[in-house]
């Protein structure tokens, strides 16, 4: 009875004789940072949110805080928010997040603009977040796009001025004053 079974594959694993085989995903280029020369990436910041899709156009880019840096394609979404941390104070405040877009032109030459990863300013555990490992080539980034950055503080709506936290929980203030409005 058992040669009465068919050979055919059953399940997941069954394809048609026409179909074409099933595509590996590429293996993981490693880049020798020593001897690989880095490329320019164009990264513009804007407080409390993302700049508008129609500052970015063929001739002319936002009008914010641009930062040139020089990087490589294994460059992580963590590595990038330690760059902008290290050019831009307000990055460095605690509970403070970066939010990253890519922004590239589409098929159709039209520039177009997707959110990639949040990520917190403060360093996280060993087990990051699946966003802060996503690397440039992950993205698919190009030489020539731009990363758009929109960093959010955190909100102060507590009674005296305290943090309220990402779960609505009051957080003491930092130091004392820090809750004390400043004279102006």
């Amino acid at each position: 009875m058992a040669d009465a079974r068919s050979p055919r594959k059953r399940g997941r694993d069954a394809r048609r004789d026409d179909s074409p085989p099933r595509r590996r995903p590429p293996p993981k280029q490693i880049v020798d940072r020593k001897t690989e020369c880095p490329f320019l990436l164009r990264v513009f910041c804007k407080r409390d949110g993302h700049n508008k899709i129609e500052h970015y156009t063929a001739t002319t880019v936002p009008d914010c805080e641009e930062l040139q840096l020089y990087t490589w394609p294994d460059c992580t979404l963590r590595e990038l928010t330690d760059l902008v941390k290290h050019a831009l104070s307000d990055a460095r405040r605690p509970r403070c997040r970066l939010s990253f877009a890519v922004v590239y032109p589409d098929k159709k030459g039209r520039t177009a603009m997707k959110e990639v990863g949040l990520i917190w300013s403060t360093n996280t555990a060993r087990n990051a977040p699946e966003a802060e490992r996503k690397t440039l080539r992950d993205l698919r980034f190009q030489t020539g796009d731009f990363i758009d950055c929109a960093i959010h503080f955190p909100k102060i709506n507590g009674p005296g001025g305290q943090y309220v936290g990402p779960w609505g929980q009051l957080e003491p203030p930092a130091s004392p004053g820090a809750g004390a409005a400043s004279p102006t």
